[in-house]
């Protein structure tokens, strides 16, 4: 018989057995139930998030600072005191997990933004308009497991969070700005909403989006920060030039671009992606040709990918190729556009640049 969720509260959801293999990554036995269910339900979302907070603290002993582990070996005299069988008609009925939780329930707000300051070093090394939400309002999400963590944020953007990553988000959005601070890895699809913009803080640098999807990479001890975009555009800044209200040094990226930051020389390096994709409203684009003039063959290579090639016309004019290309990615495809035709190409500034081959005599 299947439960109903329905009426759960915050604790029903972390006592629940399948709910709990969920937040910890573990078979649960019902795949994809519970993304399913936050899709569903997002009037359960708070309830939710708070149950996966109580979850995720009372199984991460091993990664918690010397002092969060002290409070909770607090917490753990308290129960204890709790317990003594002289006392413990009520206590009797619950497991010695089921005591931890309502414990911790009743002060999940404090040890949370505890645990929250001491991860990020100081209170003030949150934005200053994610901090003004308030300690109570808070949440962070750590992805210790293997597999993605997939997280749900209040106006309908998804976060898939990699392995030893953690989102910091407000319970809800302010006024004028969505803002969340990354620390590792994650791929956003930002819900669109021009009046109010999405901003990602991850180490020195801030990603500032519409409504899109893309993909931020910074890690503490790696020496770049890495953005790259699926679909739509970004603007990147250093988080220096815009707290100075001077964010000119950024960088703009559409489909199949990516910049990285070099965090000790404070520059962003623009360029393609490892992997662009055809974009999602070009897949019907076919690859083959047939005695094509060649400005038309980079011409449908550019609109399928949204990347701009930069040729001399006087290199593509009454030339034309013969070729039938298929699941080949853009660069083996300019490798034997370019082969054939006894050109080469290089990319510069997340441009395709097509150039002869010829090389002057020495």
């Amino acid at each position: 018989m299947s439960k109903d969720y329905s009426k759960y509260e915050i604790e029903d959801f972390a006592f629940d057995e399948s709910f709990q293999k969920w937040v910890l990554g573990e078979n649960s036995g019902q795949p994809g139930f519970w993304e399913a269910y936050i899709s569903e339900n997002p009037h359960q979302t708070d309830k939710i998030l708070a149950a996966r907070f109580l979850v995720q603290e009372l199984n991460s002993d091993e990664n918690a600072t010397e002092l969060y582990t002290d409070l909770k070996q607090s917490i753990w005299g308290e129960i204890q005191n709790r317990v003594e069988p002289k006392k413990v008609t009520f206590w009797n009925r619950l497991s010695r997990w089921q005591i931890a939780a309502s414990i911790l329930l009743a002060s999940v707000a404090v040890i949370g933004f505890y645990k929250l300051s001491a991860t990020l070093g100081a209170r003030d090394t949150l934005p200053k308009a994610l901090a003004a939400q308030g300690k109570d309002r808070i949440f962070e999400e750590v992805n210790r497991t293997d597999n993605v963590l997939k997280i749900y944020l209040e106006d309908g953007s998804r976060v898939s969070l990699a392995k030893n990553s953690r989102l910091i988000y407000p319970k809800k959005f302010g006024s004028k700005e969505r803002i969340v601070q990354l620390k590792g890895e994650a791929f956003f699809e930002v819900a669109k909403d021009a009046s109010h913009p999405f901003l990602i803080y991850a180490n020195e640098t801030v990603t500032k989006v519409l409504g899109t999807s893309f993909r931020i990479r910074a890690f503490h001890a790696d020496p770049s920060v890495v953005v790259s975009v699926t679909t739509g555009k970004v603007s990147v800044f250093a988080q220096k030039d815009l707290d100075q209200n001077a964010a000119t040094g950024g960088v703009v990226l559409t489909a199949n671009q990516q910049a990285e930051f070099t965090r000790n020389q404070q520059h962003f390096t623009k360029t393609l992606v490892d992997k662009p994709i055809v974009l999602p409203g070009e897949k019907n684009i076919q690859f083959d040709f047939n005695d094509t003039p060649l400005k038309q063959v980079f011409d449908s290579l550019q609109t399928a990918y949204g990347v701009e090639i930069i040729y001399n016309l006087e290199l593509v004019e009454n030339r034309t190729l013969r070729v039938n290309l298929g699941n080949e990615s853009l660069y083996e495809k300019l490798n034997i556009v370019c082969n054939t035709m006894g050109m080469s190409y290089q990319i510069v500034d997340a441009k395709i640049i097509i150039e002869t081959n010829s090389k002057p005599d020495s």
